[in-house]
């Protein structure tokens, strides 16, 4: 079918499930719509009469469309079949191939090593190389804090020998985070791929990758157990054992990109988020003194409400579950992303997610 006396196209990132059979299936139909969010329908003859006509036609019944109503064209665009011609969705990739990806003095090792050197993994499917990174070009330079492994592309990795035991945090810090259930954590991951993990999810926001998520005024683009964001997740779990004082295990994480006039209410968190690390990938605008102003609050075990202002890349542990924390409104022309890592402990038993 052609469309383009309309303007619009079929949108080439949608997919269609087809659930049932007679005269009137359920469509499922996800596509991605640039500049808003993921949209996610189910499509029948009572809610979307015209769109669900169109689709038994061209999916059931074989029969190409020569023209639709404006009635289908409007229930087709509203569930992101048909986008405008020139805001098509555009691929995003996770960018591998700069070599500031490189810590110096770093090591390359393959993908068993890592394995090996991180730890046994507490997954069932262990250490996870999201899929669309396994080649044969690819390693995993050593960022030598808790055992982070940064993905690169073998031609500009270095090779130094140095020794890859991980350095987790001192004892000062672990003290602090038992005394009041929350500190600052260095070096979280490598910067370079912190500033490529802030730009890959504004960019799968931009192109309608991500849902959208306005619960209780949050005003943000969500992304739940990404496996980019996995691939880290399940790496820093050792660091948080060894803050906790005990074995923890990753339940899932969240990517959160927040835009104006977004704001957190006070809570405390479900039983998966028994320890949280709250990374801030991006922010604009910063203060001078490259800060983040939208401050994280938490009620300490001091019954002081804290203020935790972030610069890009830092990173928070706090115990979630016990501590009640907060963000006020997002001010106008302002937009912050951030990735929360979710931790319990080693012997929870329930809901993961």
């Amino acid at each position: 079918m052609q469309f383009e006396e309309t303007g619009l196209a079929l949108n080439p990132g949608a997919r269609i499930t087809v659930e049932g059979g007679g005269k009137s299936p359920l469509f499922l139909v996800e596509a991605p719509v640039k500049g808003d969010a993921w949209r996610s329908n189910w499509v029948g003859d009572q809610n979307l009469p015209e769109a669900h006509a169109f689709l038994h036609s061209s999916l059931i019944d074989g029969r190409p469309l020569s023209e639709a109503s404006g009635e289908a064209l409007g229930e087709l665009q509203r569930i992101g079949l048909l986008v405008p011609a020139g805001a098509v969705s555009k691929r995003v990739d996770y960018d591998l191939t700069a070599a500031t990806h490189c810590n110096s003095g770093t090591c390359v090792v393959s993908e068993v090593d890592a394995r090996e050197v991180v730890g046994a993994p507490v997954r069932s499917n262990g250490f996870r190389i999201p899929d669309e990174w396994r080649s044969p070009g690819l390693a995993l330079a050593f960022h030598r804090q808790g055992g982070i492994f940064g993905p690169v592309l073998a031609a500009e990795a270095e090779s130094s020998g140095r020794s890859l035991a991980a350095q987790f945090d001192p004892p000062e810090v672990v003290t602090e985070f038992s005394r009041t259930g929350f500190v600052c954590l260095d070096q979280l991951l490598p910067h370079s791929h912190v500033l490529e993990l802030g730009r890959y999810f504004q960019s799968l926001a931009d192109e309608g990758y991500l849902e959208r998520h306005d619960d209780r005024g949050t005003h943000r683009h969500i992304a739940h157990n990404h496996p980019v964001a996995n691939f880290w997740h399940d790496q820093i779990n050792a660091r948080v054992s060894h803050l906790a004082g005990r074995p923890t295990k990753p339940s899932y994480s969240f990517a959160s990109l927040y835009e104006a006039g977004g704001d957190l209410d006070w809570h405390t968190d479900r039983p998966p988020c028994e320890y949280t690390i709250t990374l801030l990938l991006d922010y604009a605008p910063t203060k001078d003194d490259g800060h983040s102003p939208w401050p994280l609050r938490i009620r300490g075990r001091d019954q002081r409400e804290h203020s935790i202002q972030q610069r890009i890349g830092d990173a928070l542990i706090f115990r979630g579950r016990e501590l009640e924390h907060s963000r006020p409104q997002l001010p106008a022309g302002h937009r912050s992303s951030s990735l929360l890592f979710h931790f319990v402990d080693f012997d929870y038993a329930g809901v993961m997610s």
